[in-house]
């Protein structure tokens, strides 16, 4: 029997990117039963080209919405969905022609999965590799031994390792867990998957299956308000996974805030929180680091 899967994707002020991530969609080995692009009050004619691709492909559908922020569009396409798999996929990204169809197989094999996702490439605007997912998690990287297995809630609060746009959830596990958190100001995905692992198994794929776009505008600003969302999840999770997991997920946090300070200038911030990775067992490479932002932060004083 076949296996539905539904597709959401949200968008805002991304038709530059939206024609790439649909095609991307459309070139599936095996195709979706419907696709739901939420546009979030966009004025840069999404609807407009949305309603064009209407004509070619009858099981695209849309929601207009004004301004509601990420998560609660992907909630009101959630509601929406008739499939019982719901597969996400952001604007700016683009999947791999087999993913579905891979995710789709190992579905059929695990049917009581809460949650599946897989590694994936980051790509700069020019769509040049940059590094995969699970590479640049070593302690994640190395507890995979299978192209497909079980991981628990500590492995993905240890290191934030899901990539939204290889996701594929039950629908009936999303409502369970009352979907995306629209009172975070960032990381509600992230949360969401902790919410899951909860409530049912999680698998991970080592194939590359999705690429994600490292965009250049990325603001400060928000960078602090995903840090300070990152801080309010671990402390709502931390009771759900072992000590080491909680201590890397600090650590990560910890780093977080080092590269935001040094961003910012503030070097001696940037020292605190650096050295206060050693306290949650960070590699000692970061001795490097830590001298680098020393040095900085005298320069700077002198």
């Amino acid at each position: 029997m076949a296996l539905g899967i539904s597709v959401v994707i949200p968008s805002y002020n991304c038709l530059e990117y939206l024609p790439l991530a649909l095609q991307s969609v459309w070139q599936q080995t095996e195709a979706a039963a419907e696709v739901w692009v939420v546009d979030d009050g966009s004025d840069d004619g999404t609807i407009d080209y949305l309603q064009q691709q209407q004509l070619h492909h009858p099981n695209l559908f849309y929601l207009r919405l004004e301004r509601v922020g990420v998560s609660a569009a992907r909630n009101a396409a959630i509601a929406l969905c008739r499939c019982p798999w719901i597969a996400f996929l952001d604007a700016d990204d683009v999947w791999t022609p087999d993913k579905l169809r891979l995710q789709r197989r190992l579905l059929q094999q695990q049917p009581h999965i809460a949650l599946l996702f897989s590694n994936y490439q980051h790509i700069d605007e020019q769509r040049r590799a940059i590094v995969d997912c699970f590479s640049y998690w070593p302690r994640f990287q190395r507890q995979l031994q299978l192209p497909a297995q079980r991981v628990s809630l500590t492995d993905i609060l240890a290191e934030n390792v899901v990539g939204t746009s290889t996701v594929i959830a039950s629908k009936a596990a999303l409502l369970r867990s009352g979907g995306f958190d629209t009172q975070l100001g960032s990381a509600s995905d992230w949360d969401l998957w902790l919410k899951l692992a909860q409530t049912g198994a999680v698998w991970c794929q080592q194939q590359q299956l999705m690429e994600y776009l490292m965009r250049a505008n990325s603001i400060s600003c928000k960078r602090l308000n995903r840090l300070q969302a990152m801080a309010a999840i671990i402390e709502r999770h931390q009771h759900h996974s072992d000590e080491n997991g909680v201590q890397c997920a600090q650590a990560a946090l910890a780093r977080g805030y080092s590269e935001y300070h040094e961003e910012m200038g503030q070097y001696w911030l940037a020292l605190k929180y650096q050295l206060a990775t050693f306290n949650h067992h960070l590699p000692l490479k970061n001795l490097k680091r830590s001298a680098a932002l020393c040095l900085r932060g005298l320069s700077h004083t002198s």
